[in-house]
């Protein structure tokens, strides 16, 4: 074909349809009258340029002047302040219009870099509001007056909002600017569109700003949008799969994404397409990685864990992966396992921060679960109950200073960075485990200072006033946690709290809500039981609780046979109603079977909860052994437990009460045992 004239490529300039060669050839035949030019290269345009000459159209923009070139190679080089002062120096020189938006796009990105956000952003606002005047006046599509006209305007609007939400914290003003400038349309199906000049970049940033504004809904449309635009925008999958998007939507927009993926790089070879062949399979498994985020986030522990197994053995040292396979591993009780991925990731990078404020509470709980071995079967983030109450001595082993672990990981992770919440949440815990409740929730609340949506903050806030015997209090932060992310800690929190604070209708509505959104984990039905089991019995309903908790509580026990707490719970139950028989039937058989938990996934785990197992259900033996006057086999228990740990507070304590009982004293009584004889 002839090679296109000035005059059809002035007109392809003018429809936006221009290739860097014709733009090339234009702009020297009107500049130095040669014959054609070269595709301007990279070492032209640097530093605050290179964001938008990848998102922006070069006919959006004017020529960049001289000083504009060379404050773009100084801010290559960092020299934020010289780049400033010569882009002043260029702006009071110059008229006002589309010279004048470059500039102020220069002052916005020095701006930036010197921490000026609010600065920053009247500075992309004022460059962004030239723009849109001068192609508002010159453009005759039909156009809202406040859409953004070109992707150059677009791409000063994203810098716009980043700066309001990350500088100054106006994150509503910075929502509304967005929606304004990215107003969605509508298809004849009557489905919302994105903005033909919405990016991937804004589609992500609007979304996390409407999570953040507590408009979920409107943030899962602007996240799938950004999925259908680059399916391999992984953050998307996680935040889409957080928000509650179930696995068959969540792979059906994956799916969507990469045909549309695959017509887009096809029809740019002109190519038809009839499907996806071989070479147009996804470089990762997004399927997996769908499956195991959906599943993770919607309770399905088990599940989650077989995909990111999976996962893990196509990459072995990926750092999300091992991640959250630790922080699978410790909600389902596998603690011992859990602290070995932990440390695996440690040793994998020294640096990685994300989830190590998990990691701290697992360093809290694995280590006074060898005092009262019923904490290390719970499963979840066990609350800072210290299990049944059972004692906390100081050890001098070494290998149960939590107190010196607790400190020194605390001391790195705010060595790495003290403006993330994981070290202020790591330094909380451990002042929790000096019995400083006052210190640790200071530094809880600092880390919910410096992050509001860091979930696991307001967890631990609410443990410690459950704690403190603050049940009304701990409802807020557990409450917020939950809204954060519904997983079963957060009922668990909730539950505990309504119920020790007497609001036995809200626990049970927690309890059922918790069923709800995992309606196959035990724990959930546990919480249904516990919530049943304490509640008063009403007129009409006369022990009607007691039996709906009862069948709840062995519906949990079926579903995970190894969880001791509805077994606990089971038992207590059966206890108050006189039936101590079947409480020991239920204890042996649980002995009995304890080596065959669901909990156990190798033998290495498999030996130490055995050992747990065996600790916890003596304990609870002895205690029954106790409420039925049989003192010898009380006394075997006991030895028993304290001979596998000689740290067990639980057993420590039934000991010494027992003692007391076989020698006529009063266990309850304040007074020393001399003082009692006499």
């Amino acid at each position: 074909s002839c090679p296109p004239t000035r005059d059809s490529q002035s007109a392809r300039v003018q429809e936006g349809y221009v290739t860097w060669e014709e733009k090339g050839t234009l702009s020297a035949e009107a500049d130095r009258g040669e014959a054609e030019a070269d595709p301007p290269s990279s070492s032209r345009i640097t530093g605050a340029l290179l964001d938008w000459t990848a998102t922006t159209r070069d006919d959006e923009r004017p020529d960049l002047s001289p000083i504009q070139l060379q404050a773009s190679e100084l801010y290559e080089q960092k020299q934020y302040k010289s780049t400033e002062q010569l882009a002043h120096l260029d702006l009071a020189q110059q008229r006002r219009g589309l010279s004048t938006a470059v500039t102020l796009e220069i002052l916005g990105d020095c701006a930036t870099s010197l921490g000026s956000h609010r600065q920053a952003a009247s500075l992309y606002r004022e460059g962004a509001e030239l723009i849109h005047g001068h192609y508002t006046r010159t453009s005759r599509r039909g156009t809202s007056q406040q859409a953004c006209t070109t992707s150059w305007e677009a791409a000063l609007r994203v810098k716009q909002a980043r700066s309001l939400s990350h500088g100054t914290g106006t994150l509503i003003e910075a929502t509304a600017m967005l929606e304004r400038c990215f107003p969605h349309s509508t298809n004849r199906q009557r489905q919302r569109q994105p903005h033909a000049l919405a990016s991937l970049e804004s589609c992500m940033l609007l979304g996390s700003l409407l999570q953040r504004t507590e408009r979920k809904a409107d943030a899962v449309v602007e996240f799938k949008f950004a999925l259908l635009k680059n399916p391999y925008a992984l953050e998307a999958i996680d935040q889409l799969a957080r928000l509650g998007c179930n696995e068959a939507a969540l792979l059906a927009l994956v799916d969507e994404g990469l045909r549309d993926l695959v017509k887009s790089r096809l029809s740019k070879s002109k190519k038809e397409v009839d499907g996806m062949d071989e070479d147009d399979e996804p470089l990762i498994p997004l399927v997996e990685y769908s499956k195991a985020h959906a599943n993770m986030y919607g309770n399905q522990m088990a599940t989650a864990l077989e995909h990111f197994n999976g996962l893990s053995a196509v990459y072995p040292t990926d750092p999300y992966i091992m991640m959250h396979r630790a922080n699978i591993l410790q909600e389902m009780g596998h603690v011992l396992e859990s602290e070995r991925s932990y440390r695996r990731l440690c040793a994998l990078d020294q640096n990685w921060m994300a989830s190590m404020d998990r990691y701290a509470h697992l360093l809290f709980q694995l280590r006074m679960s060898r005092k009262n071995a019923f904490m290390v079967r719970q499963g979840g983030f066990v609350h800072y109950q210290y299990s049944c109450h059972g004692g906390r001595e100081r050890v001098h082993d070494e290998a149960y200073s939590i107190e010196d672990e607790l400190a020194q990981l605390a001391q790195e992770l705010l060595d790495l960075d003290d403006r993330r919440p994981e070290g202020w949440v790591a330094l909380s815990l451990h002042h929790l485990t000096r019995d400083d409740h006052d210190k640790s929730l200071a530094f809880v609340d600092r880390a919910i200072a410096l992050c509001q949506d860091h979930s696991y903050s307001h967890y631990l806030r609410g443990s410690i006033l459950l704690s403190s015997q603050r049940p009304d209090h701990a409802v807020v932060s557990f409450y917020r946690a939950n809204d954060l992310r519904k997983d079963i800690p957060s009922y668990e929190g909730l539950v505990e709290s309504y119920l020790q604070a007497n609001k036995f209708k809200e626990a049970i509505c927690s309890a059922k809500e918790a069923i709800s959104s995992a309606p196959r984990d035990a724990r959930a039905i546990t919480l249904v039981g516990l919530a049943l089991a304490q509640a008063p019995a009403t007129n009409q309903q006369e022990g009607g609780g007691k039996e709906r908790a009862i069948r709840a509580l062995r519906r949990a026990m079926k579903l995970d046979p190894g969880a001791p707490r509805p077994l606990f719970a089971l038992v207590d139950l059966q206890a108050q109603e006189g039936s101590l028989a079947s409480c020991v039937e239920l204890l042996r058989n649980a002995l009995d079977g304890g080596g065959k938990s669901n909990d156990v996934t190798d033998s290495t785990v498999n030996a130490n909860h055995v050992v747990t197992w065996n600790m916890a259900h003596k304990a609870k033996l002895a205690e029954i052994y106790t409420l039925m006057e049989s003192y010898d086999s009380a006394l075997e228990c006991y030895h028993t437990a304290i001979s596998l740990n000689p740290q067990n507070g639980l057993a420590s304590q039934g000991l010494e009460r027992l003692e007391k009982i076989m020698k006529g004293l009063d266990p309850d009584s304040s007074m020393d045992e001399g003082e009692q004889q006499i």
